[in-house]
């Protein structure tokens, strides 16, 4: 897992990222920015939590950006957020 702007955005450029997660409470240019690097280097991207719970997640301060580079780790965090949005799998 890679966090922070910067190392986030050179993870997805090098074709790494597997999955990118946005703080609910980023920016409209920061959730702009990394939805157009999910839209050209075809990553998935999830908007979830608050700046404390994403660092908390990972044993950090507050986080913005996060990278997961697993896609193991990635197919688990969407089926999740899939079940708590739709009550299951679709």
């Amino acid at each position: 897992m890679v966090s922070g702007g910067m190392l986030c955005e050179n993870t997805i450029r090098s074709g790494r990222a597997q999955l990118i997660i946005i703080s609910q409470e980023a920016s409209e240019a920061t959730v702009d920015k990394f939805s157009g690097l999910s839209r050209t280097y075809q990553v998935d991207m999830m908007i979830a939590g608050t700046r404390e719970q994403l660092g908390g997640a990972i044993g950090k301060f507050s986080r913005t950006v996060l990278v997961i580079l697993d896609k193991a780790f990635k197919d688990m965090l969407l089926k999740v957020q899939n079940e708590i949005r739709h009550g299951g799998d679709r």
